[in-house]
């Protein structure tokens, strides 16, 4: 029998939060961090003299009703059957949607994840190498992960179906995209599981997939990057991988083709370079040892950011005015990890000293 370690109000609350499009996962952990649940949070931000619209309890009570008509369910970042490397990465996703069976959580967070990725325009023969890669990894108690696009991740999918597979979604959890993976789609709901983070109904759109990738990345102990051209999606995925202190992977291409630039690429930048499943197995670190690793790296990540954080505030109001700019272009401007960044904005944020807009802008506060 399963835990549980968040009342209903606060898994409430959590979605509430969660579902408010101007509170991202990093604001969101501040904010527990702050106020220690929330209840708490939002109960704060009514009473304070500024105002934010959070989300609903009606429109989050209509989205679980949703939810759960359609299949799914949630899983919180508390609950035992959360992904268990998402859980080592710098703000992860406070609750994920899933279809599947719970148990299969279980299962999964007891082996190794490993994500295989690629083009969606992929070749013949890459094709054939990935589902053969994913069969032969997934008989060695392996599960594979992947993104449910066209080429690579379908097949990725397709090679591990009887073995353990994961998808995750760049949309609402009822939304299947490409339509044509529907069948798989379908295939993967009964024997995998369908992870996804945006609320139901959420169609997919271009900054959705980056999201995607990080939970990728996250629940993997490492990503193989089976052909992918140099400016892809699968070299954001294996960034976040190095990012997560995770192992990655790439097959070799033919020089000429434009879809094995990235993995070539890669390799030549010292990834792990894969002609078969034993190229990985040899190379997939035990699960407790792993673990270790990515909890030290968090937790002097964490620490570096205390002892820096007056500094980077005064860095950060220093090149801010009241000209609404990007967080990315903040970030791009004072070179400092987009981490320390957005959490040193919501401290300034709490102090009232920024403000949030929509589109990830940010401005200073006016003067009054």
């Amino acid at each position: 029998m399963v835990r549980e370690l968040l009342s209903d109000k606060e898994k409430l609350a959590r979605l509430r939060l969660s579902r408010t499009e101007s509170i991202g996962d990093s604001v969101f952990w501040k904010l527990i961090s702050a106020y220690g649940s929330a209840e708490e949070a939002i109960d704060r931000w009514r009473h304070s003299a500024r105002k934010y619209e959070i989300r609903g309890e009606d429109a989050v009570f209509h989205e679980i009703d949703l939810i759960h008509k359609f299949g799914a369910d949630f899983v919180f970042f508390e609950d035992e059957d959360y992904p268990k490397l998402l859980k080592q990465v710098s703000n992860p996703p406070p609750v994920l949607t899933f279809l599947g069976d719970r148990r299969k959580l279980s299962e999964f967070n007891k082996k190794n994840i490993v994500a295989l990725i690629g083009a969606r325009n992929s070749s013949v023969p890459a094709n054939r190498f990935c589902e053969k890669l994913a069969d032969d990894l997934g008989h060695n108690d392996v599960i594979i992960a992947s993104g449910l696009a066209k080429g690579i991740d379908t097949y990725a999918h397709l090679g591990s179906i009887q073995t353990g597979t994961i998808a995750v979604l760049a949309s609402g959890i009822n939304v299947i995209y490409p339509k044509e993976n529907a069948k798989l789609y379908a295939q993967i709901r009964e024997n995998g599981i369908i992870f996804a983070e945006m609320p139901f109904d959420t169609s997919p759109q271009a900054h959705l997939f980056p999201k995607r990738n990080r939970i990728i990345a996250g629940v993997s102990v490492g990503v193989a990057v089976v052909e992918a051209a140099k400016q892809s999606g699968s070299l954001i995925t294996a960034r976040y991988a190095l990012e997560y202190n995770r192992e990655v992977f790439a097959v070799p291409g033919f020089p000429s083709d434009v879809r094995s630039e990235g993995g070539n690429a890669l390799i030549k930048e010292g990834a792990i370079m894969v002609t078969s499943g034993d190229d990985i197995l040899e190379h997939l670190f035990v699960r407790e040892e792993k673990q270790k690793e990515i909890n030290f790296l968090n937790e002097s990540t964490e620490r570096d950011l205390d002892e820096s954080s007056d500094n980077v505030k005064s860095r950060l109001l220093n090149s801010l005015s009241t000209t609404a700019i990007t967080v990315d272009e903040l970030v791009s401007y004072v070179k400092l990890p987009p981490q320390q960044v957005l959490t040193v904005l919501m401290e300034l944020e709490l102090e009232n000293r920024i403000e949030r807009l929509p589109g990830q802008r940010v401005v200073l506060t006016p003067k009054m």
